[in-house]
């Protein structure tokens, strides 16, 4: 028995090894593998009439993996092991009349202030550069009409356990505001730059931070969301397929999807010892209380920007001489508004207050199993019921406490922290002006 195990366990061995030999010998000659790719790119080069190098020097050129070490930013990329239109040494002009993947070069003169050979690939474009192959690099179409063509040319799948797939249009903007501060005054960076301004429009660092700026309430998205690995975050809700879990997909569906039907929580303690409320977030699928005659709040380009704008923040080792600092920000004092209501408009913009009372203080957001049927206050209806002192204190020290609609429900999610570190006095008062002209006055009986 053993001299039989022994003797097919060798023939096994053998079968194996002949395989492996010829997988490297026939494998360069399939279509798609990085040699082939290369190849036939030589042949291409070489019959294009407009290529100043000679015919013969082309197709002398040796078959090889191509490696790009970025050692400012810590990557290694061989990414150009079949895009060989954008490798300086094969395609030096870095432009060819080659239209399609992987063999046409990069489209106007991107490259001369980005160069390959200093930046690397996947520094702005995301995927594994260290991989060969077409799955391996975690490619991403940008569509489901992709998808299918990729599916069935290449048998796509997304890569196994890797959390930074490639970002295709147009979230790849993403990846020029993590160098340039100066992004919004960039071409081609108009949907992450339509992010940054929606982020401050629809009140967002209300309750979440950027960067340690904003709210208390919920998290940092530079800090944690937007390097939130796959690990942590619960797709169980989402209805996503396999191969669409991934980060970005899971962030967009929070403009795109009622956040209760993501994190619906466990209200009636079914699950756990006390009651948990839903998400805190509100649904931007619905139109703003403001603007209710209008379609939902966020569109579907609002979504995009937004995620974009998030997916800007991913860590990434950027040394200081990479890195173009844009304007800076301007402050309350330094600024030169028409009118006091504009001052403080822009402090009630400025510090997320729309996140709860929404565009323009017109509508109450909700909040799970608050009183008064779980709805934040609608200020433009409850300002004048303060008194200038009394409305003062209550932004300064906040309500940190909330009253329940049911006691025996959970703890609303949402509550109004204290402003007083973070609101300068000056602009304070132009916020209260803001808020009592556009008070509506209560009935005198």
């Amino acid at each position: 028995m053993l001299r039989k195990l022994f003797l097919w366990g060798n023939i096994l061995l053998l079968i194996i090894f002949v395989a492996a030999i010829a997988k490297d010998l026939v494998g360069p000659y399939l279509p798609n593998h990085w040699a082939w790719t290369q190849m036939k790119y030589r042949q291409m080069q070489a019959n294009d009439e407009t290529n100043p190098d000679s015919k013969k020097s082309i197709l002398a050129r040796p078959i090889e993996i191509k490696q790009i070490q970025a050692n400012d930013l810590g990557q290694i990329d061989r990414c150009t092991s079949c895009h060989q239109g954008m490798d300086s040494i094969v395609t030096p002009t870095m432009q060819n009349s080659f239209t399609q993947n992987p063999f046409k070069a990069h489209s106007g003169d991107f490259l001369k202030n980005h160069p390959p050979e200093k930046f690397g690939c996947v520094i702005c474009h995301g995927g594994q550069g260290i991989a060969t192959t077409f799955i391996g690099a975690a490619h991403t179409p940008k569509d489901e009409a992709q998808k299918a063509e990729w599916k069935k040319k290449y048998g796509w799948v997304p890569t196994e356990h890797w959390d930074r797939p490639m970002l295709a249009p147009p979230y790849i903007q993403s990846s020029c505001a993590k160098c340039h501060g100066n992004f919004e005054s960039l071409p081609g960076t108009e949907v992450v730059s339509r992010g940054k301004n929606l982020m401050a429009q629809h009140g967002c660092l209300g309750c979440h931070q950027w960067k340690g700026f904003g709210g208390p309430i919920s998290v940092d998205l530079a800090e944690e969301t937007a390097n939130k690995p796959l690990g942590r975050i619960d797709f169980s809700h989402t209805g996503l397929s396999d191969e669409d879990m991934n980060l970005l997909n899971w962030i967009r569906l929070h403009f795109v999807k009622d956040p209760w039907e993501l994190t619906p929580g466990d209200p009636e303690a079914k699950f756990n010892t006390e009651p948990i409320a839903p998400s805190g977030m509100q649904n931007f699928t619905l139109p703003s209380p403001a603007y209710p005659d209008k379609g939902p709040e966020l569109s579907e380009d609002d979504a995009t920007a937004l995620t974009t704008y998030i997916l800007s923040a991913r860590s990434e080792k950027i040394p200081y001489n990479y890195y173009i600092p844009g304007p800076k920000e301007a402050k309350f004092e330094d600024m030169h508004f028409s009118s006091r209501k504009e001052a403080g408009k822009w402090v009630y913009d400025r510090y997320g207050c729309a996140a709860c009372h929404g565009l323009n203080a017109k509508g109450g957001r909700r909040n799970f199993n608050y009183q008064g049927g779980g709805m934040e206050p609608v200020l433009v209806k409850t300002v004048s019921n303060y008194t200038r002192d009394e409305l003062r204190k209550k932004i300064m020290y906040g309500v940190p406490v909330v009253n329940k609609d049911n006691d025996k429900g959970p703890t609303p999610p949402l509550y109004m922290p204290p402003w007083k570190d973070k609101i300068s006095p000056p602009e304070m008062e132009a916020l209260m002006d803001y808020l009592f002209s556009i008070a509506e006055k209560q009935a005198e009986f």
